[in-house]
């Protein structure tokens, strides 16, 4: 019997020297077991095609020895009542040991509770395993293996090795799938440990004839293939340079000495870099587009071999933009819907049922179909939760490639359209995985102020419900058709929301703080079966961590560190074959596959080769004297080194080598790897430094950081790379010799036309243009502005305020009705606006009262009710504001409330030194149409003022002198903004005072108006009064300000200009419009032309 083990650095030749034994056997069945499917088809295919059709793959087994293990292991492990156990759930079991003899760990007893020990404790116990090693010298270390394999016998789960022993006794018994009279050929496979040795040799023993193709450098390969062989002869092939100009870089790597006096030619190593990883898989990108336009070599014969996983992302989005199709050995990552989505419920459930990541779980169409009664579908049964396991621990469990065929569509539950569901639409508050109407839930939820625990959800949104309901009665009692019609749409809506989201809200209320992960997995199932439209990859990840159900003490917060990685994404297998693809897999990966360019990214210290680090828990020393089949630092250096040697020997004429220079995510510099000068002594003859292999990179491409784009343009992978490359070349040259050669960029792209020209007329200092704002408007446009011509619609005078702060955001407030994004939150501290809103609302309450119990106007006598009245009436208040805004610093909210108790009690107390003016009106309110009007003066309708305006807006207090003359007073809770004694209108910028006292003339024609005033009715203002008189300054600046404004909107001239004449601050500084305009807006309009803004200038200058 034929026992060979075949040894070479070149895949070529050992994917030849299989193929040629394949082809020479006349056994009718022989098992091919290689490192991956692909390597096995791949040799296969390679023997048929050089028999000349004389033979057949007819009987041949294309296996990987973790599928041959499993495959011969699954009669046993049934019989016994074992599964196989994936990396999660050996890593939970490992959790449980730790959890249960956490008396008893020892010197492992201080990082008992660090989440990495179970991991790192998998890993040991494993290789101990696999090593078959016995009598442990470390005691801690002896205790757990003992207890992890009793909980391994506990809970009926199989680990690899395990599976393995199992496999080896089917094999030696021959009650397996492969026949007794089964040549074997082993290909590239790595073998690491005793077990699987042991399996080779039970496959062996009474094979009729072995081969082991074994790469050169993978010695421990090499020493347990020829020891499971017992072979009769050795094949050790050196390559010469017949077979290829790389034949000299094959056999020299990592020699003692390089060659003297020969060289690889340069075109078969090329070196490059490039500022960062993304940048650096462009340039492979545009190689390989070069390699196949200059050289024919079809894509499938090119690959793109990786030592870091994280690569993958990079060479997906380089090779999609440069449209070369790739075949992904493992596949691709995308984020995964469904399991974002319960990441986001989790998130809810720790962030104290937050209303926006409950959004985020909305967002995500994962919702599923509500039932009749509009909630969710109920939890499905314990016995019912049961989902397959996905690719990702299959591969786990049996190894790289272990899929017989790859399908050639894709999986109709990851791509599948939704079908339509069997009630309509219009009739359902969920449909196609989200909720009908996102906008609305979103605005609801903020309106609502849902914020915090499940009674705060349920009170809230019925809040809502209830003001909804009033307000619609109240706009039917005014015939407001279209505004109760509009609140219906919005109540029904609120009421889809509620019958969905609250019974979920109660769902995540109900997860336990802590509990083991029994009560976890139970409630999270059912959590996940009933909030979710595809709940089976969660369902399949939890079942995963079942060996962890007695772990106790267990919160939310662990839950979610061990649950993202896994759910966050989800990696799709490759469609189809590999053929007419550029090949992309890890250097593993690539076992038994011949290419004839290969392509090496990454080879930068830290990547490739990756840190060497001892095992903490089993150090190298304590390692050699328990087995010789433990893996020790020298074995980890030594894979390193095989990774390089198998990209190298993958390619048959050309390697190509590259590295970031930067690390862009840090902004700081890479350092090459060493590996990098070992290629280039081998290839040269010499040993250079790290200079050299710089300069050799540069040489090769000249990728620019501040600049993506190469310095040809026909090099160019996509349109935006031409783009920039031809644009660099134009602004390189003098003026005088570029002659249109970037026209055709205006042309052929409408988008880059415009966002130069915008870019450009932006910053022309020598005309205000459309890119400013509203200026030159077309007809379209200048008639929609017309709408809002102050004659036609009503204004209020914090909008028209806004115009002299900048007339752009005036067009953006008042005409777009823009304004920031609202998310509720619980605030940390009492904001100004806050602050004012809840003072008006406690002055309004208390006037009111004051009125209908007879105390107005108030004296010394009444003033001691008055207080005891406030202090009835600021608790009130001040909880109704708690209740929805939920602070989450109590002590800093119930500060705030003591101050503004004891600036209210002030403004009381000053009450009795203007005896002279008795208050009437509160909350007077013009224009409004609010269905609960706050003052029985208040109208619907706004006023229409003389001076050309129509207003609306709601004054704080209207107070009659004892000579029946009126005045507005308006309250400010803020700092002193206005002059005593100088402001009317304040530049345009303070208009409440002359406003609302014309409004008074309107609104109340018998009585004679006197002033407007703005009272600093806090300790911030030092409880300052400024009084504005109506007189016929007044009025002219207030008829100044209608015109300008009027004007505007009738021209259509509503352009970027802020008014940054204030010392330290501009009316850019607290903009709420600086994301729209951009950051440079005060150095920008400086440069334009002032001419225009004349009239907005006096404006300004109006005191």
């Amino acid at each position: 019997m034929s026992r060979v083990v075949f040894e070479s650095p070149s895949a070529r030749a050992r994917v030849d020297r299989a193929a040629e034994w394949l082809g020479g056997r006349r056994e009718p069945h022989v098992t091919i077991v290689a490192a991956s499917i692909d390597a096995a088809a791949e040799v296969a295919r390679t023997a048929i095609a050089r028999s000349n059709g004389l033979r057949a793959s007819l009987g041949w087994q294309r296996t990987t020895l973790g599928a041959l293990a499993a495959s011969l292991a699954r009669t046993e492990l049934a019989r016994l009542g074992l599964v196989p156990a994936s990396a999660l759930a050996l890593e939970a079991l490992c959790a449980r040991v730790v959890h249960n003899h956490g008396d008893t760990l020892g010197r492992l007893a201080p990082i008992r509770e660090r989440p990495g020990l179970p991991r790192a404790l998998a890993r040991t116990l494993g290789e101990l395993r696999l090593a078959r090693a016995e009598k442990i010298a470390d005691p801690t270390l002896a205790r757990l293996l003992a207890a992890y394999e009793a909980e391994l016998e506990a809970t009926k789960l199989a680990d690899r090795a395990r599976t393995l022993a199992i496999a080896t006794e089917v094999a030696r018994g021959r009650t397996g799938l492969a026949p007794a009279s089964a040549a074997l050929l082993l290909l590239d496979v790595p073998l690491r440990s005793r077990a699987e040795r042991e399996l080779v040799e039970a496959l062996v023993e009474k094979a009729p004839a072995a081969l082991a193709v074994i790469p050169t450098g993978d010695e421990r390969a090499l020493e347990l293939a020829s020891a499971a062989l017992d072979v009769t002869k050795r094949e050790e092939h050196v390559p010469d340079a017949t077979e290829g100009p790389l034949a000299q870089l094959w056999s020299g790597l990592f020699g003692a000495t390089a060659a003297e006096g020969t060289r690889v030619p340069d075109e078969a190593v090329t070196v490059l870099s490039a500022p960062g990883e993304s940048r650096e898989c462009v340039e492979i990108a545009r190689l390989v587009l070069a390699e196949a336009a200059e050289s024919r070599t079809p894509l499938d014969r090119m690959a793109v071999l990786l030592r870091a996983p994280r690569y993958g992302a990079h060479v997906v989005e380089a090779f999609r933009r440069a449209k070369i199709p790739v075949y992904f050995a493992r596949g691709t990552t995308r984020p995964d819907p469904s399991g974002r989505a319960f990441l986001a419920l989790l998130a809810c459930a720790a962030e104290q049922l937050s209303a926006r990541r409950f959004s985020e779980y909305l967002s995500l169409g994962e919702v599923p179909d509500e039932g009749k009664d509009g909630a969710p579908p109920p939890a499905l049964p314990r016995a019912d939760r049961v989902a397959a396991p996905d690719d990702e621990t299959l591969h786990a469990l049996v190894g790289a490639g272990a899929a017989e065929e790859r399908p050639e569509q894709p999986d109709e539950a990851l791509l599948s359209e939704p079908q339509a569901p069997p009630v309509a639409e219009e009739d359902q508050g969920a449909a196609f995985g989200t909720l009908r109407t996102p906008r609305h839930w979103e605005r609801l939820l903020v309106e609502a102020a849902v914020i915090g625990e499940a009674g705060r959800w349920r009170s809230r949104l019925a809040g809502l419900a209830a003001k909804l309901a009033d307000d619609i009665e109240a706009y039917d009692k005014k015939d407001e058709t279209a505004l109760a019609d509009g609140l219906r749409r919005e109540l029904a809506a609120l009421e889809a929301l509620r019958r969905f989201a609250l019974p979920l809200v109660d769902d995540l209320a109900a997860l336990p703080r802590s509990a083991t992960w029994g009560e976890w997995i139970e409630k999270l199932g059912a959590l996940a079966s009933r909030a979710l439209r595809r709940p089976d990859r969660v369902l399949a990840v939890l079942g995963e961590l079942e060996p962890m159900s007695k772990v106790a003490n267990i919160d939310i917060s662990e839950v979610r560190l061990v649950l993202e990685p896994r759910l966050s994404q989800l990696r799709i297998p490759e469609l189809g074959r590999r053929y007419g693809k550029v090949f992309v897999a890890t250097t593993d990966e690539a076992r038994g596959l011949a290419f004839d360019v290969v392509f090496v990214p990454g080879l930068a210290e830290k990547i490739f080769p990756q840190k060497v680090v001892e095992d903490p828990l089993l150090l190298d020393a304590a390692r050699e004297k328990l087995s010789p089949d433990l893996p020790t630092n020298k074995d980890r250096t030594d894979d390193e080194r095989l990774a390089l040697r198998l990209a190298v020997g993958a390619a048959k004429r050309r390697v190509v080598l590259s590295y970031p220079r930067l690390d862009v995510e840090q902004a700081r510099p890479r350092t090459p790897s060493f590996y990098g000068l070992e290629v280039l002594r081998v290839a040269e003859g010499q040993l250079g430094d790290f200079e050299h292999l710089a300069e050799k990179a540069a040489s090769t491409a000249e990728a620019r950081i501040g600049w993506p784009a190469p310095a040809k343009r026909e090099d160019a992978i996509d349109e935006a790379e031409y783009d920039l490359a031809l644009l660099k070349n134009v602004l390189e040259k003098p003026e005088n010799e570029v002659n249109g050669e970037g026209r055709y960029l205006v042309d052929a792209n409408p988008h880059l036309s415009r966002a130069l020209r915008f870019r450009w007329m932006r910053w022309d200092p020598k005309a205000l243009r459309p890119s400013d704002g509203l200026v030159n408007p077309p007809p379209e446009a200048l008639a929609a502005i017309h709408e809002h011509a102050t004659d036609k619609r009503s204004f209020s005078p914090t909008a028209l305020q806004n115009f002299a702060a900048c007339p752009y955001r005036f067009l953006l407030s008042a005409v777009h009705k823009l304004a920031p994004r609202e998310e509720p939150a619980a605030i940390e501290d009492m904001d100004p606006l806050t602050k004012g809103s809840l003072v008006h609302e406690v002055q309004y309450r208390l006037l009111t009262r004051l009125r209908d119990d007879g105390l107005l106007p108030m004296t010394a006598d009444t003033l001691e009710a008055a207080r005891e009245r406030l202090d009835a009436i600021l608790p009130e208040v001040a909880g109704e504001y708690r209740e929805r805004l939920h602070p989450a610093i109590g002590r800093v909210w119930d500060d705030s409330i003591t101050g503004i108790g004891a600036d209210l009690r002030e403004w009381l107390r000053r009450m009795l030194e203007d005896s002279d003016w008795t208050p009437v009106h509160f909350e007077l309110s013009f224009g409004l149409k609010d269905p609960r009007a706050q003052d029985v003066k208040s109208t619907d309708e706004p006023v229409r003022l003389d001076i050309g305006l129509r207003l609306r807006g709601s004054i704080d207090l209207v107070e009659r002198r004892k000579d029946g003359a009126l005045r507005a007073t308006d309250h400010k809770t803020g700092k002193i903004k206005a002059k005593k004694d100088e402001t009317v209108i304040g530049g345009g910028e303070i208009l409440q005072p002359v406003l609302y006292a014309l409004t008074l003339e309107r609104m109340f024609p018998d009585s004679k108006v006197v002033d407007g005033v703005l009272y600093y009715c806090t300790s911030a203002g030092n409880f300052e009064k400024v009084e504005v008189p109506l007189n016929d300054n007044a009025r002219a600046s207030a008829h100044m300000v209608a015109k300008t404004v009027s004007d505007a909107l009738v021209k259509g001239f509503l352009p970027t200009a802020p008014n940054i004449e204030k010392k330290g601050y501009s009316a850019c500084t607290w903009c709420d419009f600086k994301d729209v305009c951009g950051p440079y807006e005060e150095i920008r309009t400086k440069k334009k032309p002032q001419a225009p803004l004349k009239v907005l200038a006096e404006l300004r200058k109006k005191k």
